[in-house]
C-alpha cells in the first residue's frame, strides 16, 4: 500500500510539474519569443536619459541583432551611422531618437524636407539648419505595421531607401549597403513596438 501511495504521489507531482512547465513555455511563446527583451526596449519611459542624451539604445539595438546573420549585423552598423539619428536607436521613430539628443535639443519635431538638395556639405547644413528638416515625422521601423507599405517587396523597400535615405544625402550608400539595411529592417520590423510611453 505504501508503494502504491508513493507512485500515485509521484505521478501527481510529475503531472503538476509538466502542467506548470507547459503554462510557462506557452506564456513565453505568447509574449513573442525570440529575444528576451528588457523593459526599456519598447518602454521609453523606463530608459535612463541623462541631460547629455542617452546611449542606452545602442546596447538595446545590439540585443536585437545578437543572433542575426552577417548581412543583418552589417545593416545594423549602417543603421547606427545613417538612420538612428532620426528613427531612433532601435527603430522606434522620432520619440526614441530624441532620447539620444542633449536635453536642450529634444524639442525637435519634424524632419525630412523633400526640397533639400540631393547632397549638402556640413557647412551648408549648418547655414540652413533652421529650414532643412521641417516636413514629416520619421516613423517607427519596428513593431505593429512597421514597413507596411513594403510588406511584400524587399525590392520596393530597397528602391525607396536608395532613392530617399538618408534624407540629408539620399543615395550616399552603395547598393550592397542598402541591401544590408533592408536585411536589418526586415529583421527588426516584427520585434516589439508595443505602444510607446512618452518620456
Amino acid at each position: 500500500m505504501t508503494q502504491r501511495r508513493y507512485l500515485t504521489t509521484l505521478i501527481g507531482v510529475v503531472a503538476t510539474f509538466t502542467l506548470l512547465l507547459a503554462i510557462i513555455v506557452g506564456f513565453g511563446a505568447a509574449q513573442g519569443g525570440g529575444i528576451d527583451a528588457p523593459v526599456g526596449l519598447d518602454d521609453l519611459a523606463a530608459r535612463d536619459v541623462p541631460r547629455t542624451g542617452s546611449r542606452e539604445g545602442d546596447a538595446l539595438r545590439a540585443l536585437l541583432v545578437e543572433s542575426a546573420p552577417e548581412a543583418v549585423r552589417r545593416g545594423e552598423a549602417l543603421f547606427d551611422a545613417n538612420c538612428s539619428v532620426c528613427h531612433g536607436d532601435t527603430g522606434l521613430g522620432l520619440e526614441e531618437a530624441r532620447l539620444s539628443f542633449p536635453a536642450d535639443h529634444r524639442a525637435c519635431e519634424r524632419c525630412h524636407r523633400p526640397g533639400n538638395p540631393r547632397e549638402m556639405s556640413f557647412a551648408v547644413m549648418m547655414e540652413r539648419q533652421h529650414d532643412l528638416f521641417d516636413v514629416g515625422v520619421p516613423p517607427a521601423l519596428r513593431g505593429p505595421n512597421a514597413l507596411g507599405a513594403f510588406a511584400t517587396s524587399d525590392e520596393a523597400l530597397f528602391a525607396y531607401l536608395r532613392a530617399t535615405m538618408p534624407r540629408y544625402q539620399p543615395g550616399r550608400l552603395s547598393d550592397a549597403e542598402y541591401r544590408d539595411l533592408v536585411a536589418f529592417l526586415r529583421w527588426i520590423a516584427p520585434i516589439g513596438g508595443a505602444p510607446i510611453a512618452q518620456p
